[in-house]
């Protein structure tokens, strides 16, 4: 009888010191969210220099860092969107 008694009171008081600790507080780490791509070896299809291009790490889509409707070769570029828009379709 005394045995059952005090593996009650053991575990309530095990239980009650698990439930007076607060909960862990999240904070939000800052990161990269559009990360340069680089040129592939070479400048192969005219493309604009290395830092034209970034990835979205949140959306994982690939985006244009800059306005290329304003150059005499942006009909042979590849389509993609702003990185402005997908910051703002994909807010953090």
């Amino acid at each position: 009888m005394h045995i059952k008694f005090l593996a009650l009171v053991v575990s309530i008081l095990i239980l009650s010191s698990c439930a007076q600790q607060p909960p862990p507080q999240i904070v939000k780490q800052p990161y990269q969210r559009f990360v340069p791509v680089p040129r592939q070896p070479a400048d192969l299809m005219g493309l604009p220099w290395s830092g034209a291009f970034a990835l979205d790490t949140k959306s994982g889509q690939l985006c244009w860092t800059y306005d290329v409707k304003n150059s005499s070769q942006s009909d042979m570029w590849p389509v993609l969107p702003y990185c402005s828009a997908l910051r703002t379709l994909y807010p953090d």
